[in-house]
């Protein structure tokens, strides 16, 4: 406590956003648990068996496209049929794109891949791109992939991408029953210290997995 009466920087603010980004991890990563165990849950892994070892391809993209469609449910007339419109992967998957030769793209697209800003291609066939840390070989949400849900990976893939249909706001729920609640640590006073615990009721859910597909490269 004296450091924090005495210090010249804000301890008790840096603190409290220590703490929010720990309960935001926490959310983040309880949500893609479920997306990613709702993944394997359908028993489709799309993989392009042409590309090279650990490549990300743009065929694979359009694999997870037709994927999607064929087991999404529905036929040509219905409506809010499924189909893929983001895709997460890592910032691997990311770097083989800015590294697409002729015989991925043309020319201007290559220019455009360099001279975008960041150097990233968001969109490829109407999919959004998202790179997310926590994916890639031997990453976080790899691991609890491999380890926790025993995912298995074709011969010369390393790793997941996740592929999302966002068309519809008819899967994806996080109930909340009650908000976060932060709450003082008394029993560190005697010994001159302070601290804060919290708690929040919610879930996460998938309710119609057939908004999901994982893929490999």
């Amino acid at each position: 406590m004296k450091y924090a009466r005495d210090a010249r920087w804000d301890v008790v603010g840096r603190a409290m956003d220590v703490m929010r980004s720990q309960f935001t991890k926490k959310m983040n990563d309880d949500g893609w648990h479920t997306l990613v165990s709702a993944g394997v849950d359908r028993n489709i892994l799309v993989y392009d068996p042409d590309a090279a070892d650990s490549q990300f391809s743009k065929r694979l993209v359009s694999l997870m496209k037709v994927t999607m469609r064929r087991n999404g449910g529905g036929n040509s007339s219905s409506i809010n049929r499924g189909k893929l419109t983001d895709l997460f992967v890592s910032p691997e998957a990311i770097e083989d794109i800015r590294n697409w030769g002729v015989d991925e793209v043309d020319e201007v697209t290559r220019r455009e891949l360099i001279t975008q800003e960041g150097g990233l291609m968001t969109r490829i066939f109407q999919v959004n791109l998202h790179d997310l840390d926590e994916l890639g070989d031997d990453q976080e949400y790899q691991l609890f992939y491999e380890n926790d849900l025993g995912g298995t990976l074709p011969a010369g893939d390393a790793e997941i991408v996740v592929g999302l249909d966002m068309s519809s706001n008819d899967s994806f729920v996080m109930p909340v029953r009650a908000g976060l609640q932060i709450f003082e640590d008394d029993t560190l006073h005697r010994q001159r210290r302070a601290g804060l615990y919290g708690w929040a009721e919610q879930g996460f859910a998938v309710l119609d997995n057939r908004r999901v597909l994982l893929g490999s490269f």
